[in-house]
């Protein structure tokens, strides 16, 4: 039986631009970055140390997934972050220089804001009700 997700990839075109997208920009934390050859590196990031949910960020090395770069979500989101306050999260996250697309405001079963990451591809924040 499946018992959770824990690990997404995100095609980059940069794994160094990336890993500064998500840590200096989101404020996640590194959780591997291991390189196993020239050209081939591990490399996760995630909102905290202690999530189950990782993100794997894969250099594109194929035109296949070089196309794919900042549309994996097909115009969807493509991940959804939760947060415990909303607006504080917004208000520095946006300092911080993330697009984003409009402000917090009621959506089905709580608050949310899209954002997109440095490549465009959609991603909501949201705060349950």
């Amino acid at each position: 039986m499946i018992t959770k997700a824990i690990q997404i990839t995100v095609f980059v075109r940069d794994q160094g631009e990336a890993k500064a997208f998500y840590t200096e920009k989101l404020g996640f934390v590194v959780c591997a970055d291991i390189e196993f050859a020239p050209g081939w590196s591990y490399l996760t990031v995630a909102p905290s140390a202690s999530n189950e949910t990782v993100i794997e960020l894969v250099k594109a090395d194929t035109p296949e997934r070089e196309a794919l770069i900042g549309k994996q979500g097909a115009d969807q989101v493509l991940i959804m972050f939760a947060t415990d306050d909303i607006e504080r999260d917004y208000e520095e996250l946006k300092a911080r220089g993330v697009v984003f697309h409009g402000e917090p405001k009621s959506v089905p079963g709580g608050r949310g804001v899209g954002f997109e990451d440095l490549y465009g591809n959609q991603l909501d924040l949201f705060q349950q009700d």
